[in-house]
């Protein structure tokens, strides 16, 4: 009777959900024993519950959703009272919350200087062919969305609209419904969204259509699945199992994890749910209404999300200024290359190459490798913090600097709009210590070569 209980979850919920639910019943059937009269019955439950240890009484939570499907199959095995006896309880969960609570480095919320430098980490990474185009899109979504890695994995290339850049997004939270009978739409910024269209593009190229997975098993694995559990039909054909999307996710960034001060410069842990802690963590921030949180989160009650709300206060960290300074090249913001002048860049002025600011000068800053095709971000403050960025040295990187920070002045009472370009200020500011370098080396060795 429990394979027949255990179906319905199988069929419609991630496999992860299924075992947790074997999982307590074996845990059940472990401390009760064998029922005498055959069935399990009420109180069998309150035995069982009164023996579980104090931390572990939040398992019971699981145990009831089983026997409530038990129960409401009618198959035989549970008594009927059960159901009702167990809604009478009150199911305590387990203790969560605390990684977001206490701002955990390793597994809460990234912060803002994390957050910020994974997304630059990530975008160079890309550009320079270190990472697949679904590991960009990914890090995009999970920090756009706020999704469980099993919502990802769920996704079909019909999911996303590109005339209106909006993400169907599938919830996956609500045990009563499959896991892709009810959708949250979530709009998608232009520059991913273009990104998203040529992704989508290039797999409809190989035979993909609206009904094939957005992250095709083929795509995540290097070497594919060892076997296909699943018929040709069948409504998951050719996903990935979310565990297997998280495991290869995270191989992946931990290759290219930008390094934190709240570890002592050490690369950024990335798994999937801290991006989440992450997307609800900035919502309370912003000060978006617990409703709201929860919606967003895909979350049925109000009482998950009291946690961001309640860790929502700027946190300060202590960080030793000294040793900050000895590690920040561990840090840097700048990953370009710093050239004499135009002569020496990579295009020599070719057409498309040349980053001016008019805003402060009429000279360039610089020029772009690329040569500035298919960039839409904005310039010059985003190339400071791009790899293919060639600042001159003799460029007026002051006054870009003075600008930054003018601006980041007129948002100082919201520290999250004044953050926004605190990486491009820091990339800025080794600019010029690097040209104040090449100027001093040169004033050295003119001194030793007139004495």
């Amino acid at each position: 009777m429990l394979k027949q209980a255990l179906l319905p979850f199988v069929k419609g919920y991630s496999s992860g959900h299924a075992v947790g639910l074997n999982d307590s019943f074996a845990q059940f059937a472990k401390v009760i024993g064998t029922c005498p009269d055959g069935a399990i019955g009420p109180q069998h439950i309150s035995d069982y519950k009164a023996k579980l240890e104090a931390h572990k009484v939040g398992v019971l939570g699981k145990l009831n959703v089983l026997l409530q499907k038990w129960v409401a199959l009618r198959l035989p095995g549970v008594e009927p009272e059960c159901a009702a006896y167990l809604l009478e309880q009150r199911k305590p969960g387990c203790k969560r919350g605390n990684a977001v609570r206490t701002r955990d480095p390793i597994k809460g919320p990234l912060s803002e200087e994390e957050y910020t430098a994974l997304y630059s980490a990530v975008n160079a990474s890309y550009g320079r062919g270190e990472l697949p185009l679904w590991t960009l899109l990914l890090t995009r979504l999970l920090l756009a969305c706020g999704g469980r890695i099993c919502q990802y994995a769920s996704l079909k290339l019909g999911d996303f609209d590109g005339a209106t850049l909006t993400l169907s997004f599938p919830q996956a939270k609500a045990r009563e419904e499959h896991l892709r009978s009810s959708f949250l739409s979530f709009d998608i910024s232009p520059q991913t969204g273009q990104l998203i269209a040529d992704y989508i593009g290039g797999l409809r190229a190989e035979g993909y259509d609206d009904n094939s997975a957005f992250f095709p098993e083929k795509f995540v694995l290097p070497c594919g699945s060892s076997k296909q559990l699943r018929d040709i039909d069948h409504l998951f054909y050719g996903h990935c199992e979310p565990s297997n999307l998280s495991r290869r996710f995270q191989l992946l960034m931990a290759e290219i994890a930008p390094p934190t001060s709240r570890l002592d410069f050490a690369p950024v842990p990335l798994a999937p749910k801290r991006f989440r802690y992450t997307f609800g963590t900035r919502l309370a921030e912003e000060g978006a209404s617990k409703v709201v949180i929860a919606n967003r989160l895909g979350h049925a009650d109000l009482q998950h999300v009291d946690v961001y709300v309640a860790a929502s206060p700027k946190i300060v960290e202590n960080i030793d200024k000294t040793m900050g300074a000895l590690l920040a090249p561990l840090a840097r913001a700048f990953k370009g290359q710093l050239v004499e002048g135009e002569e020496h860049t990579t295009h020599k002025g070719a057409p498309g190459s040349r980053i001016i600011d008019f805003r402060i000068s009429k000279d360039p800053v610089g020029s772009c490798g690329g040569k500035g095709n298919n960039c839409a971000f904005n310039k010059p403050v985003a190339c400071y913090t791009c790899f293919r960025f060639e600042p001159w040295l003799d460029a007026p990187h002051g006054k870009v600097l003075e600008r930054l920070q003018a601006e980041r002045e007129k948002w100082s009472a919201d520290d999250r709009m004044a953050a926004v370009n605190d990486e491009p200020i820091r990339a800025v500011q080794e600019v010029i210590a690097l040209c104040a370098q090449v100027w001093q080396q040169r004033g050295q060795q003119e001194s030793e070569a007139m004495s």
